[in-house]
């Protein structure tokens, strides 16, 4: 990079040449420049965001680009199967000689090919799908938390800057959350088995077991989004993603996923159940910052795959929350007969979406 040329970056704004990370700024200003990116594209980049993709995408996916029909052959598969799986992880289509593939995605298709071999291409592709939609959400945070934190925080600074810190961020960052995914993975591995071994079920082919299934929402949500700026409801919602995941995780329950301002729940414990579903509903009682809470509670047999539970339980705690009143938990007749002395009231029958008859639910008492 010439002096001519650094001079016409600050002489638009991007680069300081007398700020105190002067050497940083022409350090990240370098990196692009060996990457193609000229002073041109420089001043008429329209988002900062493109600028960063360009500077660090070698840096997070390292390796040559490689088009789908050069990966396809390294893995030893049809271009037919790599897209399959590229689509089951989240991925859209590559445009024909789009070179958008590294090595390593040749080593995800060997695994997929190894595990389909052990449990069959059906159950690999479910897997895939559930890896995907996890994996997904994690880079979604990710980003997300940089974008607040780096741009937001550095506003008005030069564009040079802003890439120095975002290199900054992405060398101490990336590793360490490599490292704790892959610890958190393992960790949850040995926490759902012991489920599984302290529930006693026995190996089914759709993966059968006999769970207790919550759903907590908050109520009013409608009219929240309607009378909350969106500092508001964001205030709202991670209030109650803070206390619900704090009191699920602890008391021992599993949180399977989240609905926007709602949660769903699995334990084999129907007495933890109902303590969880007190807790949940008096956390959220008198909150200043979120509306009361309802929780509905059902039993029985599911279907736990692809990181979901399925069955008519399911459903029937899905729509059992619907009808609870505010700071109220509503339970299912199975679910009552599971917990000897339960303090109950009946809160008459309801006709749910989905059950042909009316169905008695019952109020938990405190």
């Amino acid at each position: 990079m010439t002096d001519d040329e650094l001079a016409r970056l600050a002489a638009v704004g991007i680069y300081g040449p007398s700020d105190d990370d002067a050497a940083a700024q022409r350090a990240a200003l370098e990196q692009l420049f060996e990457q193609g990116v000229s002073v041109n594209d420089l001043t008429r980049a329209p988002r900062l965001g493109g600028l960063v993709l360009r500077a660090f995408q070698r840096v997070i996916q390292p390796g040559e680009r490689l088009t789908l029909e050069e990966i396809a052959a390294r893995a030893g598969v049809f271009p037919a199967e790599m897209l399959r799986v590229r689509r089951a992880l989240g991925f859209g289509d590559p445009a024909p000689g789009e070179r958008c593939f590294v090595p390593a995605d040749a080593e995800i298709m060997l695994f997929i090919l190894g595990t389909a071999e052990l449990v069959g291409p059906e159950l690999t592709m479910q897997m895939a799908r559930a890896i995907g939609t996890a994996m997904s959400r994690i880079a979604e945070a990710e980003i997300a938390l940089a974008r607040s934190q780096v741009e937001r925080r550095m506003e008005g600074a030069k564009v040079a800057s802003i890439l120095a810190r975002y290199g900054d961020v992405l060398g101490m960052f990336l590793p360490a959350v490599l490292r704790a995914i892959d610890a958190v993975h393992r960790a949850h591995l040995v926490y759902i088995a012991r489920r599984y071994t302290d529930s006693a079920a026995p190996p089914s082919e759709y993966n059968v077991l006999d769970l207790v299934i919550g759903f907590s929402d908050l109520t009013r949500s409608t009219a929240m989004v309607r009378e909350l700026d969106l500092a508001g409801l964001d205030r709202a919602l991670v209030t109650f993603e803070d206390v619900t995941t704090d009191l699920i995780a602890a008391s021992g329950a599993t949180l399977v996923k989240r609905l926007g301002d709602g949660v769903m729940f699995v334990t084999p414990q129907a007495d933890l159940a109902c303590a969880l579903a007190r807790r949940l509903v008096d956390a959220f009682r008198d909150n200043p910052t979120a509306p009361p809470a309802r929780v509905g509670l059902a039993a029985g047999r599911v279907a736990a795959l692809r990181g979901d539970f399925y069955g008519p339980a399911v459903h029937l705690a899905a729509r059992i929350v619907t009808v609870a009143p505010p700071a109220t938990v509503l339970v299912s007749g199975a679910f009552r007969d599971r917990v000897p002395g339960i303090a109950v009231r009946s809160a008459g029958f309801h006709v749910l979406a989905g059950f042909g008859d009316p169905v008695e639910l019952h109020e938990l008492l405190p």
